[in-house]
């Protein structure tokens, strides 16, 4: 069951070079239970993506697979069992991001190129 459900927004950047980035974090405590429904625990779970799609709210039953670090359990994406629906943390795909440092090495080739034809 999730407990203590809490969204946020971190904003990222914002210096007179980068544009400001945000990302949205969605907290929770899952009360883990034994196979006679007795809560055996809490864990800690973590989702963060630029939005989300789904919800999940206190007292839904959830399932979630992720990696843990450092003792919270971070996950993409989450099932609710109560309502059924898929929740998952929308990120940036990496193929945007190889796209950006590829503009980024040819404008740092061109810029090189166009300082060595400048000659004195």
């Amino acid at each position: 069951m999730a407990r203590g459900v809490q969204l946020r927004t971190e904003m990222q950047g914002g210096t007179e070079n980068s544009g400001v980035s945000t990302t949205v974090v969605c907290t929770f405590r899952i009360e883990v239970q034994d196979a006679t429904g007795a809560p055996v625990g809490m864990v800690p779970v973590e989702m963060r993506g630029y939005s989300f799609e789904g919800s999940v709210g206190d007292g839904d039953r959830v399932r979630a697979t992720g990696q843990v670090k450092r003792g919270t359990l971070r996950v993409k994406e989450l099932l609710n069992l109560t309502t059924g629906a898929e929740v998952s943390a929308k990120t940036t795909p990496v193929a945007v991001g190889v796209i950006f440092v590829l503009i980024f090495i040819g404008f740092m080739i061109f810029v090189f190129v166009m300082m060595s034809q400048g000659g004195p």
